[in-house]
């Protein structure tokens, strides 16, 4: 069965980005329909909800790149861009994060290198399901709201302990397990413990609000993929799972975000949260 094409938006002045991008999409194993722009202007006009992914030069005629996807955003667009720049100087970087941007290449890029990006979106365009293991309804509450703020599309379940765990498990598979180390009755490496004699290959990410470093490396000597300490944000569990899914963590994950003079809600809410256990 023919894979649906992604349709990919190239804006840039250079000819010479777009003949790469055609030789790209040739060679491409995933399929991809390029869209091109070649000023700020035409690229604000091709930028709607169609584009499934969007690279963007940063200096343009007409109007600048940043320009248009903030004015792209502004009207609720939520394309996976990357901007690309001779000069990805930090300033630019963190703009580039105001504007939701999953990526900055700073030219000259490689043709693996957007690659790189297109086998991302096909990944964290795929539902990633995942249950949340914690006898706090306030903490899978909280989760859940992380979640849905992570680039990734997760599809989340909720189990209250060890053993609603177990059960959920033996009726499906999960694509990753939240498991919270304090609980009542099967702790959380009881219950990793489990999982992994059904699945070896279950993919846990341990989480607690204690900072135990005796917990962490049992856990991942147990075979727990990674080990979370609450409060935990959707920017560590965007990183965690372009580990599990062996993608390649953004050069932006490393930028220092600007302090805005409004607090994020969802940042605020997190930091105020009562996370037990």
């Amino acid at each position: 069965m023919p894979q649906d094409k992604f349709k990919v938006l190239v804006a840039d002045d250079s000819a010479t980005v777009h003949s790469l991008f055609a030789e790209i999409a040739r060679n491409s194993p995933i399929p991809i329909e390029l869209v091109h722009a070649h000023d700020g202007r035409e690229c604000m006009e091709k930028l709607d909800d169609t584009v499934r992914l969007a690279f963007i030069d940063v200096n343009m005629p007409e109007m600048s790149g940043m320009d248009a996807v903030g004015a792209a955003r502004s009207v609720g667009n939520k394309t996976f861009v990357t901007l690309m720049s001779a000069n990805a100087n930090t300033r630019r970087r963190q703009l580039a994060l105001q504007l939701k941007v999953y990526e900055f290449l700073a030219k000259p890029f490689t043709p693996e290198q957007v690659l790189d990006i297109l086998a991302t979106y096909r990944r964290v365009t795929t539902p990633t399901r995942a249950l949340i293991v914690d006898d706090s309804a306030t903490v899978r509450r909280i989760i859940r709201r992380v979640l849905a703020s992570s680039i990734f599309d997760i599809e989340p379940t909720d189990a209250s302990d060890g053993a609603s765990a177990l059960a959920f498990c033996e009726s499906g598979d999960f694509d990753v397990v939240f498991l919270d180390c304090n609980m009542p009755g099967l702790d959380g490496l009881e219950t990793l413990e489990r999982l992994r004699q059904r699945d070896a290959n279950v993919k846990a990410i341990m989480i607690t609000g204690d900072r135990n470093e005796i917990w962490r490396r049992l856990a991942l000597a147990r075979g727990a993929v990674a080990f979370l300490y609450k409060p935990f944000y959707p920017a560590d569990i965007d990183r965690e799972l372009h580990a599990i899914f062996g993608l390649r963590m953004p050069e932006l994950a490393a930028v220092e975000p600007m302090r805005l003079a409004k607090a994020d809600p969802l940042a605020t809410e997190i930091a105020q949260a009562q996370w037990s256990g």
